[in-house]
């Protein structure tokens, strides 16, 4: 049975990145807010700052002659993956009660436990009146929350929408590398103009039963599921030229790596980037933001599963000809 590629396609109109300067550890201070963000922002989670710090790169990026905000304020939408964007306040929470009492949370800071205020604040700071959601699906958040801007987008229930991912260091990482920051983009719908420093971004969700994956047709159709991904990804334009996997060292990474290089043999080299089972969401979309290759050239593709069995694939391209 061949199960239906839903291919969402939008256009990057701008992207704003904040990240620690290489090298930065998870505990040393990289992010002075009053210098990115002004007055006001002191009680906000670190990954609601990043974001908003973002948010004003992105849309600083997308140029004052194509202002994505003079879209009505319901024709404007946000959609924000994460995995650890609150993890280390829920850990301070618990940590606060346990030894003094919840009398001892602090008001400022304490509402940031749903982890949608962290999106919600951006709605607010750019008056987002269309739709705001919060993706967090373990790994694949972010090339996820790209997904579905671009479907409500396609559906016209937006003109324009910020999207991405943001992160702060996870405590309890475990094996996983920290992640920190912010990548946003400005989208809007599919098969329009793009501009001079735009690119076209397409994506795929898929899911990979890991059950299946004990026998051997179990692996065929997952190979062919992601290979189907691929191909619709592939359809109209560029083959790529840079393939990166983003996975868990698991038997669905190992699968989604397996179709992946069967599908790139003759095409691009595969580098794969292999880390714990609770990395976050933002080194995808981090990837998908670095700038493009010139107008015409091979699509970057980039590639994430998880060991749950969710896998996201996403290619971003600058065609020939851009407005």
């Amino acid at each position: 049975m061949t199960v239906r590629v839903v291919v969402a396609e939008s256009v990057v109109h701008g992207a704003g990145l904040v990240l620690p300067p290489e090298g930065t550890g998870p505990a040393e201070s990289w992010f002075d807010h009053r210098a990115r963000l002004g007055r006001g922002y002191k009680y906000l989670p670190p990954a609601c700052q990043y974001l908003l710090a973002a948010a004003r790169t992105a849309l600083e990026d997308s140029g004052p002659e194509a202002d994505p905000l003079a879209a009505a304020p319901e024709l404007r939408g946000a959609v924000v993956g994460t995995n650890s964007a609150v993890a280390a306040l829920h850990a301070a929470v618990d940590e606060t009660v346990r030894r003094e009492g919840a009398a001892a949370l602090s008001p400022m800071s304490v509402p940031y436990f749903a982890v949608n205020l962290v999106a919600g604040r951006l709605s607010t700071e750019h008056l987002l009146k269309g739709f705001n959601l919060t993706v967090t699906s373990p790994r694949v958040a972010g090339v996820e929350a790209l997904h579905l801007a671009a479907l409500e987008l396609a559906g016209g229930r937006a003109a324009v929408t910020l999207a991405g991912a943001a992160e702060a260091p996870d405590p309890r990482a475990a094996d996983a590398e920290p992640e920190a920051g912010a990548a946003l983009f400005v989208l809007r719908p599919g098969g329009g103009p793009v501009p001079a420093g735009g690119r076209v971004l397409r994506t795929v969700l898929r899911f990979v039963p890991p059950p299946a994956l004990t026998g051997g047709e179990g692996r065929r159709l997952a190979r062919d599921s992601v290979r189907q991904a691929l191909d619709a990804l592939r359809a109209g334009g560029p083959a790529p030229d840079e393939v990166e996997l983003l996975a868990d060292p698991s038997p669905v990474g190992d699968a989604v790596a397996d179709a992946l290089r069967s599908w790139c043999a003759d095409r691009a080299p595969v580098s794969t980037r292999w880390s714990g089972a609770r990395a976050g969401a933002l080194a995808p979309v981090v990837r998908l933001a670095a700038r493009p290759h010139p107008p015409g050239a091979g699509r970057r593709l980039v590639v994430t599963a998880s060991r749950a069995g969710n896998v996201a694939l996403a290619t971003a391209h600058t065609p020939e000809h851009t407005d």
